[in-house]
Parts: structure tokens; sequence; C-alpha cells
């Protein structure tokens, strides 16, 4: 029987297996470098060297994910130079002035790990400013110190290598407080930057942000608070090794915050199957949509479903995503296993850096996307429907518009002009029978004419096309046989909406009169920034009931043409108040 060959489980993969090993290197560096000290100190050993083993864990982490490659970089290296560090331990050679020089390196590359997270560059003259002030005053602030030194005020044997170049207790003293300061402030500016970022950036990256900052807070003011303890004149090696001791530990909170952060985005990341399933129960498009939502924390989100042939948002309207990418924005395609266009999700561009959380959230929501889609065809069908009647609303007012101007322009003008034969031969007859007969033609011609006014007004009156909705409800309210106070705005519409509203009102004040006994009708009509809201209250008798065959339903078909809405409001013996709403028209639309 064959061995069964050894693997790994499956949260040990390559890229935390090589993580690990990078830590082991780093700790077995720093025990070697420090061995001098950690035989003597064994206690002190295992936490300094988990530490920068840890150190090392999650730097290696960071730089072999997606997300923080730089930062885990500037981590990695920040463990070397710490390993480097206890080099000082063997108190000899060039190991006191590299040690003290690595200490600086390993400051300055957390702070710009930090700095790089998590887009992995320098954002803003603020960061790239910070980055070179802490090289001069770290780097160039050490070297002050040894220039003004001598190795045992610094904790280590004379006879080690040594810069020195004018020494002098004072000022080294001085150089010491100030630079104590200085990298005070600059922890403190460290901080700032990171908070002022918190408005610029997405919620994920300002979950993984906050902590971050209150761990650079903590950590980088404690280690700072231990250094100020060696400004004194009888520093001994073992004062500065319980300072290294001391500055490791705060300093490897910083990782482990990192650590913390990103575990929470892969506990996401596992969590979102069950998450996206609770949301989108029950499934449909502004479901699936909301879930999205929620669950990357983006509430700018956009779900396009591909539909007949092309992409429809949520209510079935057809998007056009040929221009590409909006400033700001980040479009992600989403395809079926067989290769075909399901969906596309538009959101703000810092999830570009959480991408294996949204291939997770839509992964998990594929199914919910399948069915939703079915829905958005469904509703880009209706959408095209409601799109027709729109278009047949406009076609049908501007040929009533049309009509009428013929019949007063050219029919009404022959007929007027016949009317004017007709007296002349009345008054040429000599014949008094013809003399009559042509008086009842002319009578009955000029009838006609007035039923031919009468026709082309209620095709469409000539006063809605030449000055509007509100003077061509004054000439109706005024042949009313009821008391009608208007209160509509003297602004124009589009034509469409003119002509609903105009013959809709005129619908509701007739139910009004001849149906409600009405003694008084109130009309306004209220333009907003989304839509129209037109009144029509009277004091009648109430009790109204639309019927299916009756005019408040050929009304209402009419406003809901132009997806509108009408409702009616008829307690018995308290009036009615009927309400149209009508969507705003789009600025610079037709019209």
């Amino acid at each position: 029987m064959r061995p069964v060959p050894w693997r790994p489980p499956l949260w040990l993969g390559a890229r935390v297996r090589r993580a690990l090993l990078a830590g082991a290197a780093e700790a077995a560096g720093a025990l070697a470098c420090g061995w001098r000290y950690w035989r003597g100190a064994p206690a002190a050993a295992v936490v300094t060297l988990a530490c920068c083993g840890g150190f090392a864990i999650a730097g290696g982490l960071l730089a072999a994910g997606r997300l923080g490659r730089r930062t885990g970089a500037a981590f990695v290296a920040a463990a070397a130079a710490w390993a480097v560090t206890w080099s000082a331990a063997w108190d000899a050679g060039v190991g006191p002035v590299v040690s003290v020089f690595a200490q600086s390196v390993f400051f300055t590359a957390i702070g710009i790990g930090v700095l790089m997270y998590p887009g992995g560059r320098l954002e803003g003259f603020a960061a790239r400013a910070w980055t070179g002030s802490a090289v001069v005053v770290m780097v160039g602030g050490q070297a002050l110190l040894c220039a003004f030194s001598h190795p045992e005020w610094n904790g280590f044997a004379a006879a080690v290598a040594w810069p020195s170049v004018a020494p002098d207790f004072a000022a080294f003293q001085a150089v010491q407080r100030g630079l104590t300061a200085v990298s005070a402030g600059l922890a403190g500016g460290l901080v700032v930057i990171l908070v002022a970022r918190l408005p610029r950036i997405g919620p994920l990256d300002r979950a993984l942000t906050v902590p971050v900052a209150v761990t650079v807070t903590v950590g980088v003011s404690g280690a700072l608070a231990v250094q100020g303890t060696l400004i004194d004149h009888g520093v001994a090696l073992e004062d500065v090794m319980g300072v290294y001791l001391v500055q490791g530990v705060f300093a490897t909170t910083v990782p482990l915050a990192f650590l913390g952060t990103a575990l929470r985005s892969r506990l996401a990341e596992l969590t979102v199957a069950e998450r996206m399933q609770r949301l989108t129960d029950p499934v449909s498009v502004e479901n699936v949509r909301d879930a999205l939502r929620s669950v990357l924390r983006d509430g700018t989100l956009e779900l396009w479903l591909w539909a007949g042939g092309g992409y429809v948002d949520v209510t079935g309207r057809r998007v056009d995503t040929s221009p590409g990418e909006a400033p700001g924005r980040w479009r992600h395609e989403v395809r079926t296993s067989g290769g075909r266009p399901l969906a596309v999700v538009d959101v703000d561009v810092a999830l570009r850096d959480h991408e294996p959380l949204v291939e997770a959230a839509l992964t998990a929501g594929g199914r919910a996307l399948e069915t939703a889609r079915l829905e958005a065809e469904a509703q880009a069908t209706l959408e095209q429907a409601r799109e027709a009647g729109e278009r047949l609303v406009r076609v049908q007012a501007a040929e009533r518009e049309r009509l009428a101007a013929d019949l007063q322009r050219s029919a009404q003008q022959r007929l007027r002009a016949l009317e004017g034969l007709l007296a002349e031969l009345e008054s040429a007859a000599g014949d008094p029978q013809a003399r009559e007969q042509a008086r009842i033609c002319r009578r009955e011609l000029a009838e006609a004419v007035a039923e031919l006014d009468d026709l082309a007004r209620g095709v469409h009156p000539a006063i809605l096309a030449d000055a509007g909705l509100a003077p061509a409800m004054e000439l109706v309210a005024a042949r009313a046989p009821v008391p009608v106070s208007l209160d509509i705005p003297a602004g124009r519409f589009p034509r469409e909406i003119e002509s609903t509203l105009y013959f809709a009102l005129c619908e509701a004040l007739t139910n009004a009169v001849k149906h409600a006994g009405a003694g008084s009708i109130e009309l306004s009509v209220r333009p907003g920034p989304d839509r129209i809201a037109a009144e029509v209250r009277d004091d009648g008798a109430g009790g109204a009931v639309p019927s299916p065959r009756g005019g408040l339903a050929g009304l209402t078909d009419r406003v809901r043409a132009l997806r509108g809405d009408v409702t009616v409001h008829s307690p018995p013996g308290e009036g009615t108040t009927l309400t149209i709403i009508l969507p705003a028209p789009v600025p610079g639309g037709d019209g």
C-alpha cells in the first residue's frame, strides 16, 4: 500500500508558508544578532523574537496579498532592520553604530508602510513631505547624535567604532532632546494624516484606517516615551537593551493591527454568501442592489442587468455603458458560467482595492442576479411599453394641435367666405322667396361655423398652444356654471404635459359640476423639482367611486401614459379631492 503523500491544509497555502518562513528567518537573524544578550535573558528573548517574527509574518502576508503589498514589503524591511538593531548586544566593532542607524530605519519603514496602506503609494503632498522629513530627522538626527558624542555616552564600550566628530555632552543632550521632540511631532503628524484621510476614503478603507491610526498613536508614542529615558549621563548597555525590548513590543502592535484588519476583511469575504442570501430574500432587482450596497458599504452602488441586448437599471431603463468609467467610479462586469453578459456594478473607485470582496459578493449573489435579470427583462419590456405610451401621447398632443389649427385656418376661413357670399346673394336677390332661402342658408352656415369652433376648441384649444395652461384654464373656469378658484403658475410646460393636464382638469371640473353637484371648485397646479401636482377640490356630495368605463378611468389612463398617477379622496358628504401627479420634465428634454 502506497503511503499517502502529505498535503498542507487549505489554510496553510503557499502565501502563508512564505510568510512563516520570512518570520522564522527574521527571528533567527534577531537571535544571532542579539545572542550575547539573549543567553542571559531567555524571557526577553522569547518576547522579542516573537515580536520580530510576527512583524515579518504580517509583512509577508501583506506583501503576498493584493491589498497593501508595498506596506508588507516595508514591514519586512522594518523587521530586518529590527533584527540588525540587536547587533548592539555584542558591544564591539561596528555593531553599535549599525544598531542605532538600523533602529532609525526601523521606525521610518513603519511610518512609510502605514502611509502607503492600502493603495501602495504615498497619496498627497502631506504623505510625501512626512516621508522626506522622517528620513532626514531619523537618519540625519542619528548622525548628529553620533557626531556630538562618544560611544560610552550612548551606553556602549569606548573601544567600539564610532563616528565622533566634535564630542560635546551638552550639545549631545540638546540634540537628543530635540530629536525626541521632533520625533514626537512626526508621530503626531502621521496620526493627523491618517485621520485627515478618513472623509476622502471609502467605508471599507475607513474601517481599516481607524484601528491603524489608534495603534500608531499608542505604539509609537510608547516607543518614543521609552526612548526618552536614555537622555542621561550614566546610560549602560543593559539600559539600551531594555529600551530596545520595550520599543519592540510597542512597535509590534502596528503589524498586529494590520493583521486584525486583514482578518476582518477575510472574514467578510467568507461570510458574504450568508449575508447576500439573507439580504436578497425575497429576490428582486432592488433587493439585490441594496444587498450589494450593504455588503460592500457603498450607498452609491448601481446595478445594471443585461436584458434585451443591453444593460438596464433597476427600473428597466436602458443604460449606456459605452463611454467607460466616470471619474471616481469603477465598473466591474459579471458574466454567466457560459461567458454571457449578466450584470455590471458601478461602485466607488476605492473598492477596486477590495476586488476579492467584490468578487465574493457577486459570486454569492450569482443566483439572485440570474433571477433579478429575468425580472429586469420584464421591467425592460414594461419600460418599452411605457415609452411607447409616452411617445403616443406626444404624437396625439401634436396631432390635436395640428388638427385644431387646420380646422381654424382652412375649413373655418372657407366657410366664413361662403357665409359672406350668401350675404351678398341675399342682398342682391329680387325674389322674396329666394332672399328668404339665402337667409336660412346663411343662418345654418353660421351655426355650422360655431359648431366647428367648438370642435376645434375640443380637439386642442388655440389658447392652450399659444399661451399655455393657465390662460386656457382661466377661459374654462370663466365658462363654468359654478365659481372656480384657480392657482396655476404662468410658466409653460412641455406640450404633452400641458395637453394631458388640460383635458384631465377639464374632465375633473365636468365631473364635479355634473355628478357631485358642487357649489364651488378649487383648482391648483404646483410644479416641483421632480414632479408636477395638480389638485381639484369641490364641496359636492362626495362618495365618488371610479368606474372602469367612466370619465375618471379615461383621465387616469391618460395620466398614467406619462408615468403619472391619479388619486381620489371622496368621503360621503365631504366633497371630493382629485390629485394628479406627473413626473417633472427632464431639463433639456423635448418640450
